[in-house]
C-alpha cells in the first residue's frame, strides 16, 4: 500500500446559479463515495474528508478508504482490505466506517471483523470478529458510537434483528435485544435510538393506478432506550422517508414521507414538528451542532439545500448535476461538517459517481438565518 499522498485529483469549480465554491475532491476513473450523512466524517478543524473508492472498475470490486485535504490536496490511502466488496455490506459493497468526533480514528467493518485505523498514519488493528453475532442472511450494518465514546452499536438487517454493542476499551461484544434495529445513539444523553417493527418492501397502488415501492411489514416507529434496552421513550412514529439524530441533540430530524414536502423534527417530549416546508426534502444530513441541516431534493430536483434548523430557513446553496436514478450511486446523500462550513456530497454528473464538497461562507450562511430566498418566483412558499 502506498504511504505517500497521491497526485491530487481536484477540479474546481464555482456554481453557476449560487455562486457557492465547489471542488470535486475524487476524479479516478473508478465509482467514489462518500461517507453517509448520519455522522460527521469531515475532520472537526474542516482540514479533511474521509471517502471511499473502488479499487477497479468492475462489478465486484473491493473498496478502499482514503482522506483527503478539505482543498482537494493530499488524497491519502488509508486501507487496502480484501480482493471483492463486502457481502451484504453498507452502500453496495463498502465497509461500514465511523470517525470520532475529535478525527483522529476510523472504525472500519469489513463483514463481521471490527478494526480501528489511525486517520493520520493509516496503521490498523484489528479489534474484534463479530462472526457469532451475524450470518450471510443477516450481515452487520452501520456502527453508532455512545455518548461515552467507548461503546458502538451495530444491528443486523435482513432475516433476522439482532444488535451487538461493542466496548472498545476492552473488546467485550453484548448482545441485546432492543426489539428492533439501532440507527443513532443520542449525544446529550445516554440513549440509544431504535427503529421497531419490521420492514418488508411490497407495492402499493394510489387512486390514479399507479404502483410505488412502500414497506408492507410491522408498522414502524422511533424509540430512545438505555444501553441496556431498558427505560423506554417513544419519540414518534415512522413520519421519516431518511432520518438521523439531531446532531448532539435529544431529537430525531428527517425528510417527510409523501405526499408531506418537509423536514420533521421530532423529540420525546413534544409532538413532531415541521420545521422547513417547500420542496421535497430526500435524504437530509445535520451538523454536530444541530444549527444547520443540509438535504437534496427531487421530483423536482430543486439541488441541495442548506436549512438552518432552529427557524427552518432554507436556501439552494448548490447544483449537483446528479442522474437522481434509482441505484444509489446517482443520489447526493449529502453530509455536512460538525459546524454547518462544509457540505460534501455524491455526482455521477461526469458518467462516474464522485465526490464533492462545497465552501459555505459566512454570507451565505447569514443570508439563510435571515430568511432570504433564492428567487421567490422559485419558491414553494
Amino acid at each position: 500500500m502506498l504511504r505517500t499522498p497521491f497526485a491530487s485529483e481536484r477540479i474546481q469549480m464555482i456554481d453557476p446559479k449560487t455562486g457557492i465554491k465547489v471542488i470535486q475532491l475524487s476524479s479516478y476513473p473508478s465509482p467514489g463515495g462518500h461517507f453517509p450523512y448520519y455522522w460527521p466524517s469531515i475532520t472537526p478543524d474542516n482540514g479533511r474528508v474521509l471517502l471511499y473508492s473502488q479499487r477497479w472498475t468492475g462489478r465486484g470490486a473491493p473498496w478502499d478508504l482514503y482522506r483527503v485535504d478539505a482543498d482537494g490536496l493530499n488524497l491519502f490511502q488509508l486501507s487496502e482490505h480484501g480482493d471483492r466488496e463486502e457481502p451484504g455490506g453498507g452502500y453496495y459493497g463498502r465497509p461500514h466506517g465511523l470517525l470520532t468526533l475529535d478525527g483522529e480514528t476510523l472504525y472500519a467493518l469489513w463483514g463481521s471483523d471490527l478494526h480501528r485505523i489511525d486517520v493520520e498514519t493509516g496503521d490498523q488493528e484489528l479489534l474484534v470478529q463479530l462472526g457469532e453475532f451475524c450470518s450471510d442472511d443477516a450481515p452487520l450494518g452501520t456502527p453508532y458510537m455512545s455518548v461515552d465514546r467507548n461503546r458502538l452499536f451495530m444491528s443486523t438487517y435482513g432475516v433476522e434483528q439482532r444488535t451487538v454493542r461493542v466496548d472498545l476499551d476492552t473488546g467485550e461484544c453484548v448482545e441485546i435485544d432492543y426489539g428492533g434495529v439501532v440507527f443513532g445513539c443520542f449525544q446529550s444523553e445516554d440513549r440509544v435510538v431504535v427503529q421497531t417493527g419490521g420492514i418488508k418492501w411490497g407495492t402499493e397502488e394510489n387512486e390514479k393506478g399507479e404502483r410505488r415501492i412502500t414497506n408492507v411489514g410491522d408498522e414502524l416507529a422511533i424509540w430512545a432506550f438505555d444501553q441496556d434496552g431498558g427505560d423506554p421513550k417513544f419519540i414518534c412514529p415512522q413520519i421519516f422517508a431518511h432520518a438521523t439524530v439531531l446532531g448532539c441533540k435529544p431529537q430525531m430530524q428527517g425528510c417527510g414521507r409523501p405526499p408531506h414536502r418537509c423536514i420533521w423534527i421530532a423529540g420525546s417530549d413534544a409532538e413532531p414538528e415541521k420545521r422547513a416546508q417547500g420542496p421535497y426534502f430526500w435524504h437530509s444530513g445535520p451538523s454536530y451542532d444541530g444549527e444547520w441541516i443540509v438535504a437534496d431534493t427531487n421530483w423536482p430536483d430543486n439541488g441541495i439545500q442548506l436549512i438552518h434548523a432552529p427557524t427552518g430557513h432554507f436556501r439552494t446553496l448548490c447544483h449537483a448535476g446528479a442522474t437522481q436514478d434509482h441505484y444509489e450511486f446517482g443520489h447526493c446523500h449529502p453530509t455536512i461538517s460538525q459546524d454547518g462550513r462544509l457540505v460534501v456530497f455524491r455526482s455521477d454528473r461526469t458518467g462516474m459517481s464522485q465526490v464533492y464538497v462545497a465552501h459555505v461562507t459566512d454570507e451565505f450562511r447569514e443570508s439563510v438565518i435571515a430568511g432570504e430566498l433564492d428567487r421567490p418566483k422559485d419558491k414553494w412558499m
